[in-house]
């Protein structure tokens, strides 16, 4: 039997091997729906029937989160098996185990109305990340479209959250997520991307307050046309 790679062996483990425990806390989960009320809520479907897949999702925050909301049809896979278990635990027994490589074998014979694939680009090898697009664009409906959270390399602080994951392979600046999605068939018109700003507390808007200045200030050193978003994450959406 082969050993396993890196990436593998770690992912399999993510939740333990990343410290996570935090994401299953009752309080923090509270805070964590706060954050994506601020960040995803504009770009969530307005009938509570649409078909929404979330693809990578984890601990199952986010699916958590849409059902607190009503949403009815959702569907949601991870590679790691300890994370289907948290998902399981958490009452989300739709969740089950698949590789985000192979979407087109996930068996569900309708299209997506919408497709979340959050924090996890950063996560596939660059060379199957346009086909991994190409995969999410093909199993959209009439009309649906696909949303990505990735890390934001034109952030000051990039660098860091760039290598404090060993199972990212790569990341992104505004120019080329666009660059990207348009390589994976997107037209350039139907993909838009906004920063990710997330705090739900004063001493959480100060920050962001602090990060708009220092990202100003940093980049004034470059004369070349400087990236618009300083958040941590970049957060993109591209219709069919």
């Amino acid at each position: 039997m082969s050993a396993k790679g890196t990436r593998e062996a770690f992912l399999e483990r993510y939740h333990t091997l990343k410290g996570r425990e935090e994401t299953v806390d009752p309080r923090r989960r509270a805070v964590m729906f706060e954050s994506f009320r601020r960040t995803l809520g504009p770009w969530l479907p307005q009938d509570k029937n649409a078909a929404i897949l979330d693809v990578g999702c984890g601990e199952g925050v986010f699916l958590s989160f849409l059902e607190n909301l009503g949403y009815t049809n959702l569907h949601g896979f991870d590679y790691s098996p300890e994370n289907v278990e948290l998902c399981r635990e958490q009452g989300l027994k739709f969740v089950g185990r698949h590789d985000a490589l192979r979407m087109r074998e996930y068996d569900l014979p309708q299209g997506y109305d919408a497709i979340f694939a959050l924090d996890l680009i950063e996560h596939l090898p660059k060379d199957s990340a346009v086909p991994f697009l190409q995969q999410m664009r093909s199993r959209l409906a009439p009309g649906g479209y696909v949303v990505l959270q990735t890390p934001n390399m034109a952030c000051v602080y990039g660098l860091f959250h760039r290598y404090d994951d060993l199972s990212h392979e790569y990341c992104l600046t505004e120019g080329s997520a666009r660059g990207l999605l348009t390589t994976a068939g997107f037209e350039v018109l139907t993909v838009e991307i906004r920063p990710q700003w997330n705090a739900t507390t004063w001493l959480g808007w100060l920050r962001e307050v602090y990060l708009r200045i220092l990202h100003t200030a940093v980049w004034l050193a470059d004369n070349a046309p400087r990236p618009r978003i300083p958040t941590k994450n970049l957060l993109i959406r591209a219709y069919l």
